[in-house]
């Protein structure tokens, strides 16, 4: 073989090596970027959202379904999760939203964990007007105590203490459960962070044996996702009242 021959064939061998290198590349850059798209739609997964609809009240309401996951399950009492009942009475209250405001968003819709920061961070970048933590509280050792409170976070702003007030008084006129009132707390991440009036609803104890027959019924679930509904409808119209007081006397 000459050696103009022998050159010309190890440039094709070279070429093709080239041609070979270049597809894997390409394959692996495909790869990388197909796992970042699915690991963006997951992350975003747990928003469900209807966009403004004329006919309907133009607000945006995040709801938090607590816990959620292998990982943060909540309390657990026997066969009963936290992260189960949070869910179900997120997805009713979810329901009675949709029939009358513009946009409703769930931080989770089914069994996954989202950190707490994603949680007020879905609330922050999509400008919610309120934020909604569903959550049961437990007691070790104690199957008696019951009742539903509803924490805000007083050095925020001077909106959410009425947003805890208005829900906790309609939940309990719902459910006729022992009311422990609304408290202050200014080390829960999804209350603190979120940049709009922001609450967190205990609604019943786990760890209460005739309470956590009540959480995980049906019927009593619809009580508590009714008078959550009915908390926000009270805000709404007493921070519209207020709006029209004050500007009435600017005028």
């Amino acid at each position: 073989m000459s050696k103009r021959r022998y050159k010309r064939k190890k440039k094709q061998q070279l070429n093709k090596r080239k041609v070979g290198l270049a597809i894997i590349i390409l394959l692996l850059i495909i790869i990388v970027i197909l796992n970042n798209l699915n690991k963006r739609s997951n992350n975003y997964s747990a928003e469900t959202i209807n966009y403004n609809q004329p006919n309907k009240i133009n607000k945006c309401i995040v709801i938090d379904a607590g816990h959620g996951g292998e990982e943060e399950p909540g309390c657990v009492f026997g066969n009963v999760y936290e992260k189960t009942i949070c869910l179900q009475i997120a997805q009713k209250l979810k329901t009675l939203l949709e029939k009358e405001y513009s946009k409703v968003i769930m931080t989770r819709s089914n069994d996954i964990n989202v950190y707490l920061n994603e949680r007020a961070r879905i609330a922050n970048r999509n400008n919610a007007d309120i934020f909604v933590s569903i959550h049961q509280n437990a007691l070790e050792n104690d199957t008696v105590t019951s009742g539903i409170e509803t924490w805000y976070n007083p050095k925020k702003d001077t909106v959410s203490k009425l947003l805890a007030q208005n829900i906790q008084d309609q939940v309990i006129s719902a459910t006729n459960a022992e009311d422990l009132g609304i408290k202050e707390s200014t080390g829960l991440i999804v209350i603190t962070k979120t940049e709009m009036a922001s609450c967190l609803v205990e609604t019943g104890f786990l760890s209460s044996t005739i309470e956590k027959q009540k959480l995980i019924s049906d019927s009593y679930q619809d009580k508590i996702a009714q008078g959550i509904y009915n908390g926000i409808n009270a805000y709404f119209e007493q921070i519209e009242n207020a709006e029209e007081v004050y500007n009435g006397n600017n005028v």
